[in-house]
């Protein structure tokens, strides 16, 4: 698909995102918010994935119907399906998937709920680590603020959004993309960080 197709492609999706949207709410209505926000992204992005895996095909999503892509999506997200984390390797434990942290017992939990008030901001307690010295723990405050400030202004702050725990949903509203775009910036962004440490492994990793 060219970038010219896949522009308008977007366009078109987007232009049908509510109805994608309130169709995954409903039908995950019954979940925390927290985990209903990350379901409805999920449904999204395999809407999405969809919606381009049609037209790759030389189909008109809107002929298929929106309604029946957005409930194939939200029974994908109901059986565990994610996109880009397939049934092996690094995806298949994703610690964010709810499936994944009831079978270990773990809790996914914001910044601000773990560090307390009295920590400070989320980029001080980010270059917190026990496991090194003071000195390493600066070093990297000083890397990840020039890291910050070198990306462009929609990188930083989906860069900023990510590392305070919001969900990919909600960022992708705050910055007027869809999700799947989220994730993307997701990947850039991990990337980047790594090109700016040199390809070295970092005392900490940016939580993007």
């Amino acid at each position: 698909m060219s970038a010219l197709s896949l522009a308008a492609a977007q366009e078109k999706f987007t232009a049908t995102l509510k109805a994608v949207e309130d169709a995954a709410r409903y039908a995950f209505r019954r979940r925390r918010r927290q985990d209903r926000e990350e379901a409805v992204a999920e449904a999204t992005a395999a809407a999405w994935s969809a919606w381009a895996g049609l037209l790759r095909r030389g189909k008109e999503p809107l002929e298929v119907g929106v309604t029946g892509i957005a409930n194939n999506a939200v029974r994908n997200v109901r059986q565990g399906r994610r996109i880009g984390n397939r049934t092996c390797g690094r995806g298949a434990m994703d610690v964010q998937h709810p499936r994944v942290r009831r079978a270990l017992g773990l809790r996914v939990v914001a910044f601000a709920e773990l560090a307390g008030p009295q920590v400070g901001s989320w980029r001080d307690w980010l270059a917190e680590d026990n496991r090194v010295t003071p000195a390493d723990e600066a070093i990297f405050h000083l890397d990840y603020q020039a890291w910050l400030a070198g990306l462009a202004e929609p990188k930083r702050r989906a860069a900023e959004l990510l590392a305070e725990g919001h969900e990919p949903g909600l960022v992708a509203r705050v910055l007027g993309v869809s999700p799947p775009r989220v994730t993307q910036l997701r990947h850039e962004l991990e990337a980047s960080w790594r090109a700016f440490q040199g390809g070295a492994t970092p005392v900490a990793t940016v939580p993007v």
